[in-house]
């Protein structure tokens, strides 16, 4: 199992390193100079002269490049040119509030997919199953801001039960924390269940018709026993895969539901810096999700292992 992990581990090295690349070179491809955003327009050429050596702007892009991955390396993701401060404490307070909804958005979409893809394997062909496939269908296909939006107008409009936009702390005040916390998780989380409950009852219908569900029936075991203990246990491994790279892009797709319901988290913070050329906190956020990614994929491979002892660990028994 170690030799596992450092193995992965290892893999990763040459995919963070190109992902660092991508996100310097795209950054440093947008039209704009941050000097413009930080001084203006009309400020004199002895003043952006002087700005732009003290942010290091002067300078070769691959010197940049490497000033920057090498800070990368010892955890300094830069300073932010608006505020001054280090990017990686920036994105330290806002990401636990990223790191809520995510979580949140998992947990409703997981348990809303789970059940009703197994509902929908157990009662394959009947209306059960057609109604949660014709559902699974327009979660997929229904645009998650207009989720948001249709969500804001009937229960925080209409219905006046929900707050529609802010960010309470789980620690000052938990249900204010819920009660704010709801709206935008149901909607990311129903734009994930969809995908979810589709892989759910795809892996549960190949399950249930293999031999060793065919031989626990045989042995008289119960139908919620064979379904839940043996079938769906199986399934999970899938979806697991599944699940796991989709909390990993709720960290990018979470920037529409930020915006919209108006949370303090990452996705927003990114969009801020992007509207300010603010370029350290711009590479630092993106590079950041994509080493969240990264790591929430070496996790899911070492799941695997729990989920199901007999998988082979490198081709070896």
């Amino acid at each position: 199992m170690i030799g596992y992990i450092i193995n992965r581990i290892l893999y990763l090295i040459p995919t963070l390193f190109i992902m660092s690349l991508v996100v310097f070179s795209f950054i440093a491809l947008i039209p704009g100079d941050p000097v413009d955003a930080i001084l203006g327009l009309n400020a004199s050429e002895e003043a952006r002269a002087a700005l732009r050596e003290e942010l290091g702007l002067d300078r070769n892009i691959l010197v940049q490049y490497l000033s920057w991955a090498g800070g990368i390396v010892t955890g300094d993701f830069g300073t932010s040119l608006t505020s001054g401060e280090p990017v990686m404490k920036l994105i330290m307070e806002k990401l636990p509030a990223t790191l809520l909804l995510a979580f949140a958005s998992i947990l409703v979409s997981v348990f809303i997919a789970v059940f009703a893809g197994t509902i929908a394997a157990v009662n394959k062909g009947n209306w059960l199953d057609m109604g949660i496939l014709v559902a699974a269908l327009a979660g997929i296909s229904v645009p998650v801001f207009w989720i948001a939006i249709l969500a804001v107008l009937l229960f925080s409009v209409h219905w006046q039960v929900l707050p529609s936009i802010g960010y309470v702390s789980p620690l000052e005040d938990p249900i204010g924390a819920l009660r704010h916390l709801a709206l935008p998780a149901i909607c990311m989380g129903a734009a994930l269940a969809g995908g979810i409950a589709r892989m759910t009852r795809s892996e549960m219908i190949e399950q249930l018709g293999k031999d060793y569900v065919i031989t626990a029936r045989a042995k008289g075991l119960s139908q919620n026993e064979v379904t839940y203990r043996h079938a769906l246990r199986n399934s999970l491994i899938t979806v697991v895969t599944f699940t796991g790279l989709e909390l990993g892009t709720l960290l990018s797709g979470a920037i529409i539901i930020e915006t919209i319901f108006a949370w303090p988290g990452l996705g927003r913070m990114a969009i801020d810096a992007i509207f300010t050329r603010d370029y350290p906190t711009v590479q630092g956020v993106v590079l950041f999700m994509a080493f969240f990614f990264v790591f929430v994929n070496l996790l899911v491979d070492i799941s695997y292992t729990f989920l199901n002892p007999q998988i082979r660990l490198g081709g070896k028994s």
